[in-house]
């Protein structure tokens, strides 16, 4: 099996705002599997958060080449454990090599993976669309390139947050998914909770510090007294699956990345743990390539909400796969995780 390492520049088609940072170029690494002539691709983009660099990924795999050239793939999950002595702790690395492999089987069964699990398309989740920190008239502009969806994605953490609901929810009637990347203090928290209860939103992710446990089972305890009945969504709180129990005792559910989780591989057994914690499951990539959202949309009918629209914030040519037609997703015919790649 030949391997081919890839790194793009994904420019954004407007600068991204959220509490940690501000992005207008994302580093990403694409995965090249190739065998009898077919191609199975991953990806994997930079996060500093979780201390991925793209020279550290492409390091990790780029020392796995010698061995791939004797490998013959014939199914993902032993290629997995064949490749976990060496990946072991390296999530990024883990997940773009397993999503492109998932990918090259599946062209090599002529079969979408959803299709081989056994999973269905109908009854899913709506992708939401994001909107970033910005000013109001800017947020304005970014709600007019997609109007119409079902839900909204929208990330506070700043002065205006009430500002920014009010603002968006006098353009639309449609679910908003509040993320706030831990930017908020409890006291901010507490005093937005009967706003967005009023406001609709329907989803609130990360309000607090990530080690801020504490100060989350306050908030709960607030919400409760205030018959506030919004989910609240674990992300920078989890960064391994070792802190999922932690995190079910304060949170009602769990964001999943197939970054963080490693791979399509491990991510069915993790939403099964989650979902036996009680917990809600989320899914979403990050601003990626259709590569990346491709592999991630495999899981969509196993999640309660999803947000697929990375490669609609990029402002680059990188492929196709999945399509969204206002949140609803449209898979292709193509087999493995349906990514027809076009960055060479």
């Amino acid at each position: 099996m030949r391997l081919r390492l890839i790194r793009i520049d994904l420019p954004l088609r407007h600068v991204f705002t959220h509490f940690r940072r501000e992005v207008s170029t994302v580093r990403s690494l694409i995965v090249e599997l190739e065998q009898d002539g077919l191609r199975g691709h991953g990806e994997a983009n930079e996060d500093l958060f979780y201390g991925a660099t793209i020279e550290q990924i492409y390091t990790q795999l780029d020392r796995l080449r010698e061995k791939l050239e004797y490998y013959a793939l014939a199914d993902p999950l032993a290629f997995w454990r064949f490749l976990q002595p060496q990946l072991e702790g390296k999530a990024f690395a883990q997940c773009a090599i397993d999503c492109a492999a998932h990918d090259l089987w599946g062209k090599m069964k002529n079969k979408p993976i959803w299709k081989i699990w056994g999973l269905s398309r109908e009854h899913l989740p709506v992708s939401s669309y994001s909107i970033g920190i910005d000013s109001l008239v800017r947020i304005g502009d970014r709600f007019v390139d997609k109007p119409d969806w079902a839900a909204y994605r929208i990330k506070l953490g700043s002065r205006q947050d009430l500002d920014t609901l009010k603002f968006l929810r006098e353009k639309t009637d449609a679910d908003f998914y509040v993320d706030v990347n831990g930017g908020w203090t409890l006291e901010k928290a507490v005093a937005m909770l009967k706003p967005m209860q009023e406001l609709g939103v329907k989803l609130l992710e990360q309000p607090l510090n990530a080690q801020d446990f504490a100060g989350m089972v306050k908030l709960k305890k607030e919400m409760k007294r205030q018959h506030i009945d919004i989910p609240v969504f674990a992300d920078e709180s989890w960064k391994t699956e070792s802190d999922i129990e932690k995190c079910a005792e304060v949170f009602d559910g769990i964001n999943i990345k197939l970054l963080k989780c490693g791979g399509l591989t491990p991510v069915r057994k993790l939403i099964e743990k989650v979902r036996a914690l009680g917990l809600k499951v989320s899914a979403a990539n990050t601003v990626e390539s259709p590569v990346g959202a491709a592999a991630t949309a495999q899981i969509a009918s196993l999640v309660d909400y999803i947000g697929l629209d990375g490669p609609l914030q990029i402002d680059k040519k990188v492929g196709h796969s999945i399509r969204l037609d206002k949140g609803q997703i449209r898979y292709p015919d193509e087999g493995g995780t349906g990514v027809r790649a076009s960055f060479r």
